[in-house]
């Protein structure tokens, strides 16, 4: 790899590390260049500012992420197969990378503005495995955002709650029990 890569790929862990620690706006870009061993000016060579790289990391972690997901949920065949595929995908990355999906996990909200229209999120696959599994007659009736919206916070709160010490116990030991619970929630 190429020094600028590679200094490029030290800002990235030092900017997300921080931003996790202390969040975007209570993070410095002295103290990010520091970490990465890296001038103020290096950083600014590859972003227009702290928000424009808060974005990027977001974004590139996000869509690989979802990629991922994606591969993973098309060797499934029933919505709650899709679903239990969702939440091993957040508990096996939350406990493998646990910096990352806490950056994703906590960082969503303020970078979210910057979401353009159209933005693929974890929500807009679920909303389509919700509608999906309603016209094969599996999910009730009710309306799939809020179907969705139910969902997302009853899998994401689980790794909140263990970011914040809540919750001790490895996430991939209640991938079941938690899936197991959604699917009670939308079932027919």
């Amino acid at each position: 790899m190429s020094r600028p890569i590679l200094k490029r790929k030290d800002i990235h862990e030092a900017a997300m590390k921080l931003f996790v620690e202390k969040g975007i706006e209570g993070t410095t870009t002295r103290e990010i260049a520091e970490a990465a061993k890296a001038g103020e000016g290096t950083m600014f060579r590859h972003y227009k500012s702290k928000e424009d790289l808060a974005w990027h990391l977001f974004d590139e972690n996000l869509s690989r992420f979802l990629a991922e997901l994606e591969e993973d949920l098309a060797k499934q065949s029933t919505a709650k197969t899709r679903i239990r595929a969702m939440v091993e995908k957040c508990y096996v990355l939350f406990e493998t990378d646990r910096t990352m999906c806490s950056y994703l996990l906590l960082s969503e909200h303020t970078v979210a503005r910057q979401m353009p229209n159209g933005y693929k999120t974890p929500n807009t696959i679920l909303v389509g495995i919700i509608e999906e599994g309603q016209a094969q007659g599996a999910i009730g009736p009710m309306d799939s955002k809020l179907y969705a919206a139910m969902v997302v916070g009853a899998i994401l709160r689980v790794p909140i709650y263990k970011i914040y010490g809540r919750i001790r116990e490895d996430l991939r030991n209640l991938i079941d029990p938690v899936t197991d619970s959604v699917w009670k929630m939308i079932a027919v």
